[in-house]
């Protein structure tokens, strides 16, 4: 069973995020960090790289299967740590809150606002905050914990560091295979 504390018990903050490479597929990364921005532990996906059948018969469902259920689901499940609230910068990571007992929010520039019918907005330090359709529940207790998150560090900058781990991990693979003619 996962804490919702480190084990000197602070309170963490999970980030989940995923990179779209032409060449390899979606990436996925997923990084804990304390109130202050530290980090706690990290894990990202080998490359999932859906086969042209499956963009055909997956549809506009494709997206939300891949990083809701198949990315999501893989790094939760690796992680040793459970957060109080999990960050996403992928809306359509959304459809995983369902699988989570806890509150699992869409994070985006409130200059990226976009109206949607049926969707929960809040405000938070200068980010539009979207909570998953039927989670309406989750709003005070993600408005507060992303309030305290806040005090410390700038809430999306974290998913700027997951992008920079996926990178580089990318360029180590590369590198491997440009030495060697082999992946690493």
């Amino acid at each position: 069973m996962m804490n919702h504390q480190t084990p000197n018990g602070t309170t963490t903050f999970g980030y989940l995020s995923a990179v779209e490479s032409a060449e390899h597929g979606f990436f996925g990364g997923y990084l804990l960090v304390s109130p202050l921005g530290r980090p706690v532990e990290f894990h990202c996906t080998a490359p999932i790289r859906p086969s042209r059948a499956q963009q055909i018969l997956y549809g506009p469902t494709l997206q939300p299967y891949l990083l809701g259920e198949q990315i999501a689901g893989t790094l939760l499940a690796k992680a040793q740590t459970k957060p109080q609230i999990i960050l996403t910068d992928q809306s359509s990571v959304l459809c995983h809150r369902a699988k989570l007992d806890l509150p699992l929010v869409y994070l985006q520039p409130v200059s990226e606002l976009a109206s949607t019918q049926g969707v929960q907005t809040l405000l938070v330090s200068r980010h539009a905050i979207e909570l998953a359709v039927g989670y309406e529940c989750d709003r005070d207790s993600a408005i507060a914990l992303l309030t305290t998150l806040a005090n410390h560090v700038e809430l999306a900058e974290p998913f700027e560091r997951i992008h920079e781990a996926i990178r580089e991990a990318q360029r180590i693979s590369q590198r491997g295979t440009d030495a060697h003619g082999e992946a690493a």
